[in-house]
């Protein structure tokens, strides 16, 4: 049984873009109380995009998160160097509920334009699983792709809505425990994995005015692809057998909660990264907390 999809040909979204993007992820809280420990928070970020060491572009996410339900947004804007990528502008956003064993979607959208076309995606979800799926222009059909079938679909996050559930320590300790977990992604074509695990903790040193300075813990990341891809595709052979990806996580004061700080992905053109330069976290009837500006 696949997948119900609305319209079933469009071209795929870039494997290192996606992962970019759900790169800005952390493993989702643990069941039960550490769902119940999550405060009500809004956070406000900005990510500067470089790809081969060049700044192309940012990206700007907003999220809303309370006991029972979450709401986050994202836009940007990156210039790709022409031959390899392309000039793109998109946004995405994505709602769910807060359970007591995790965050569960209930809608997905991502759109973006070029000066040549334009795309959108949206997913609607049900209980635990991705029920619809909606993409204009639509997907083209391969013999060859790993279909993806019912049962991929369930217990999926897209890749927007990790971004905001982050991780925590266990009993204050900022080491191995806050990276541990496996992330599954559904992004409307694709269905991965993304395997967190402790690479080491480092000190990050300010350069100029604004910045970060202070302990990031790394995160090693593992892409695991599982359906919705051509098993042939170089790309997704190179992200696969990578063990270069990584998020830095950093700890927002007095909450023992990490959130992403820079991401990196290699690519075979090139590395990519992420990184914040600007992270304002709120909490209800508390002063805002800048912890970069």
């Amino acid at each position: 049984m696949r997948i119900p999809v609305i319209i079933t040909r469009a071209k795929t979204t870039a494997v290192a873009g996606t992962i970019l993007l759900a790169g800005l992820t952390v493993p989702p809280p643990a069941a039960g109380p550490a769902i119940a420990q999550t405060p009500h928070a809004r956070i406000a970020a900005v990510y500067a995009i470089r790809f081969a060491g060049l700044k192309l572009g940012k990206f700007k996410f907003w999220s809303n998160l309370n006991a029972e339900s979450y709401s986050m947004r994202g836009k940007g804007s990156l210039k790709f160097i022409t031959g390899l990528l392309f000039e793109v502008e998109g946004g995405t956003t994505t709602t769910g509920a807060v359970t007591k064993t995790g965050p569960q979607p209930s809608s997905f959208t991502f759109d973006f334009k070029t000066k040549k076309r334009s795309a959108t995606l949206a997913m609607m979800f049900e209980g635990n699983a991705v029920t619809q799926v909606l993409a204009r222009p639509p997907f083209s059909d391969s013999s060859k792709v790993i279909p993806v079938t019912a049962a991929h679909v369930k217990g999926v996050l897209d890749p927007l809505s990790a971004i905001f559930f982050t991780a925590r320590t266990a009993g204050g300790d900022a080491g191995k425990s806050v990276c541990p977990g496996r992330i599954p992604v559904f992004d409307g074509r694709q269905r991965f994995d993304l395997l967190l695990s402790h690479k080491k903790t480092v000190k990050v040193k300010k350069r100029g005015k604004g910045g970060y300075r202070g302990v990031a813990v790394i995160c090693k990341i593992k892409y695991i692809p599982i359906a919705g891809y051509k098993p042939d595709n170089s790309g997704i052979q190179f992200m696969a057998a990578s063990d270069d990806i990584e998020v830095w996580l950093i700890e927002v004061p007095r909450k023992a909660m990490y959130v992403p700080y820079h991401v990196i992905i290699p690519t075979p053109y090139g590395t990519a990264s992420a990184t914040s330069t600007a992270l304002q976290i709120e909490f209800p009837g508390e002063e805002k907390i800048s912890i970069i500006r």
